[in-house]
């Protein structure tokens, strides 16, 4: 049996106001060609659906558009909720769906669902574990009086009385780590989610993680893995390489996981140089110019008007930064932050005209509105 494992679609994402919709569509589309090529059984989707936990009418369209191709194709599909997503969102109509080979988490109410697969050498259970806090675990079973995240997936393991003759999968979306040493290296990208120690996973022959977005074994050869992001969803994963994992089972025992490439439609990347430089053939020629960027400035002066004049050449620059004497000396590397959730004037009109209307602002709309606020920074009525 193969079986895909993908995770953090993060549909919905605008990354320094760009809509990712479309890209993340592209990558969803060869998700779906990579999992019919290797025959897969299955294809996990191991949490973080949505950006957001109210996401976008388009961003429901892709996910619904992905799933049913794969069940035209007679692929299952096993879904999990992660920290970005609503449970009650995610799992609605899951009954229904589970006729069509549709497989949802529910809301977590401190039972695990189980779903079997079988192939010429047997059963194959497949354990749905949504994003769930402690506390949320505390609040349903009464025989939990733990106060930590490896206490409560302990806890709740234990009661799924696993057959460990068989092959087991779990799917979970959570911060696991070898140790707590490697996890206090990670905790920056945690996202506030507590660390969960990999050992509690023992029992199963593969464990589908999400919420990281780099791929990497949790810890070689124990089959507890996370495949990242399909997308590159900040500036600080410009060098990652992003793939899916193909995992095949044979007899108990047999797993073996291969990670194929996924190529980005536009590519997320730096380019570092002086405007010279930078708007050279040379430099043009080293990627696609269409790409979404960072520009970093060597210049010792500012340039007038560099950003309108560099979106000339490149088109989807995002974000543009200086290195030079006068910003080291004032420890100022980046004239705007790379963190995805950095407050702008123009990222809470976004959110609260999508919470308004229920569907993410034109570029258009949001030219007008950049233009409005560029006019009132200058004081124009």
């Amino acid at each position: 049996m193969k079986i895909l494992h993908t995770s953090d679609l993060h549909l919905g994402l605008r990354l320094c106001e760009y809509p990712m919709n479309s890209e993340i569509e592209y990558l969803l589309g060869q998700i779906l060609d990579i999992a019919s090529t290797e025959n897969c059984t299955a294809v996990i989707v191991a949490g973080d659906i949505y950006d957001r936990s109210n996401p976008s009418p388009d961003s429901v369209a892709i996910f619904d558009g992905f799933v049913t191709s794969l069940a035209e194709r007679g692929i299952h599909t096993f879904i999990v909720s992660g920290n970005h997503d609503s449970q009650e969102r995610i799992s609605y109509l899951s009954g229904v769906l589970e006729g069509a080979g549709i497989h949802i988490s529910p809301v977590f109410d401190g039972n695990i669902m189980k779903t079997t697969l079988s192939d010429e050498f047997g059963d194959v259970n497949f354990y749905l574990m949504p994003f769930f806090r402690p506390s949320q675990l505390k609040a349903v079973d009464s025989g939990f009086t733990g106060d930590d995240f490896t206490s409560a997936h302990r806890h709740l393991i234990d009661s799924l009385e696993v057959d460990e003759k068989s092959r087991n999968i779990a799917v979970a979306h959570q911060f696991a780590a070898g140790g707590r040493d490697e996890g206090d290296a990670y905790d920056s990208e945690a996202g506030g989610s507590g660390l969960v120690l990999a050992d509690v996973f023992e029992k199963f022959d593969y464990t589908a993680l999400g919420h990281l977005h780099k791929a990497h074994s949790v810890i070689n050869g124990s089959g507890i893995e996370y495949c990242g992001s399909p997308l590159k969803c900040s500036f600080s994963e410009a060098n990652d390489k992003k793939s899916v994992n193909v995992i095949e089972l044979a007899e108990k025992g047999s797993v073996k996981i291969v990670r194929i490439p996924l190529i980005q439609k536009r590519d997320l990347r730096e380019i570092r140089g002086s405007y010279e430089y930078v708007t050279s053939l040379e430099c043009r020629g080293l990627g696609n110019t269409e790409d979404y960027l960072r520009i970093v400035l060597t210049d010792e002066d500012d340039i007038p008007d560099a950003v309108s004049k560099l979106r000339t050449i490149y088109p989807n620059l995002m974000r543009l930064a200086y290195d030079n004497r006068r910003t080291r000396e004032s420890q100022i590397v980046d004239v705007t932050s790379d963190e995805d959730d950095i407050i702008t004037p123009e990222s809470v009109f976004a959110e609260l005209y999508e919470l308004q209307n229920n569907a993410t602002p034109s570029d258009e709309t949001m030219k007008i509105v950049r233009e409005l606020f560029e006019q009132s920074a200058k004081g124009e009525e």
